[in-house]
């Protein structure tokens, strides 16, 4: 959902968290610098901390080549920060916090410099809020778009994205139960948004304007279902918005396998998955990221267990590449991880495809970064624990 990597002159910026010393300490939000050409490594700066696993930054570049971040917080106050000369750490502003309750940034930038952040704001009834910052100028009041039919958890899982024309693409879920606990929650929708107006207004599809924050019950949806015994799970993946401004994404639902949504044709379209994919089962949500090249060619990647359904971080997963031509048909599908089946090698992050910059992404092939190791956190887990796990940096 978070912008991880971006390319700015001769350097690669790649936003990750580094675990606590101990457990119950803080995470150190962190940000690498590398050399564009090689990939090398060439420093390693410190952004901020957090208190647990969930405070992952979101980068953006503006047309200026001011580097702006969006880092913390898990039920807590976002920390925003810019740099006109990223690659300084003493450039970078002083944190300006948001709040109150904010996790899961998702951040663009628009033709016009206006940043975009979509987020989940918790509470007694959980929201999906939006709110921008003009260039100049300071954070405006947020807008809730979507808000939880049941007070306590709720996952929207929400991207966001600037397409060609300017307008903005958000594609979020709602992830309830009836308990508002964690781990009695299931995906029952999927929901999809458009601004033309740099954020004033919002549509479905159709350009029907709903009666803002949304209700579940109300909604307009591209699917939605009642969770049934021995059933897996929906979940929608973060999305990409291609030169004629449709949108693709991944989806995991009940009845199939995986899903590959796009309105390809003016109206939403649902192609199986696994057919290009060589019947690998991406059902029950899978980590997955999406961008695109300059020849409108388009990259998923996907991490999924070849030895069948399994928990979402289980250790057997591998990360895939599912390359794919701008109609949508495979060109290629390939294991990108080295085996092995005792370490998760999932929560992949690819370099954003960026209209507002065409140029600057990726004739050479878009970089990408994956987890390899185990999860000790989740719906249940020990979110502030010091497990150790690594993170890769390749190229496609």
């Amino acid at each position: 959902m978070s912008p991880k990597l971006v390319r700015r002159g001769d350097h690669l910026f790649i936003g990750w968290l580094d675990a606590p010393e101990a457990a119950g300490a803080t995470a150190q939000i962190r940000l690498g610098v590398c050399d564009v050409a090689s990939g090398a490594l060439l420093h390693i700066q410190t952004l901020g901390a957090g208190i647990d696993n969930h405070c992952g930054p979101a980068l953006a570049l503006d047309s200026n080549n001011r580097l702006h971040a969006m880092i913390g917080a898990h039920h807590g106050p976002f920390l925003y920060r810019w740099s006109d000369h990223p690659a300084d750490p003493d450039s970078w502003s002083a944190p300006e916090p948001l709040g109150p309750r904010n996790t899961y940034p998702s951040l663009v930038v628009d033709f016009e410099g206006t940043l975009h952040l979509l987020y989940r704001e918790s509470g007694d009834f959980w929201r999906l809020e939006y709110r921008r910052r003009r260039p100049g100028a300071a954070w405006e009041t947020p807008v809730p778009l979507a808000i939880s039919p049941v007070p306590g958890y709720n996952h929207f899982m929400q991207s966001l994205s600037v397409g060609p024309t300017g307008h903005l693409h958000a594609v979020f879920q709602f992830h309830f139960g009836p308990t508002g606990h964690g781990a009695d929650c299931r995906g029952r929708a999927v929901i999809y948004l458009r601004s033309e107006d740099g954020g004033d207004t919002w549509t479905y599809d159709d350009g029907i304007r709903p009666v803002l924050p949304i209700e579940f019950a109300s909604a307009q949806t591209l699917c939605r279902y009642e969770p049934s015994a021995g059933l897996h799970s929906l979940r929608v993946g973060p999305h990409t918005v291609d030169r004629d401004d449709r949108l693709w994404f991944y989806c995991s639902v009940p009845d199939a396998m995986g899903l590959l949504y796009t309105n390809h044709s003016g109206d939403w379209e649902r192609r199986d998955l696994s057919a290009l994919t060589n019947g690998l089962d991406y059902s029950g949500g899978r980590s997955s990221a999406f961008s695109q090249a300059p020849n409108g060619d388009l990259h998923l990647l996907i991490s999924c267990s070849p030895a069948g359904p399994t928990a979402w971080y289980d250790p057997t997963l591998e990360l895939y590449h599912l390359h794919l031509d701008a109609q949508g048909g495979r060109k290629a599908f390939r294991q990108l991880s080295i085996t092995d089946p005792n370490r998760a090698q999932w929560l992949p992050a690819i370099e954003q495809w960026d209209w507002t910059r065409p140029q600057a992404c990726c004739n050479d092939g878009p970089f990408y970064a994956m987890t390899r190791g185990i999860n000790a956190g989740g719906i249940g887990g020990d979110n502030t624990n010091a497990l150790q796990t690594d993170v890769w940096l390749g190229r496609l």
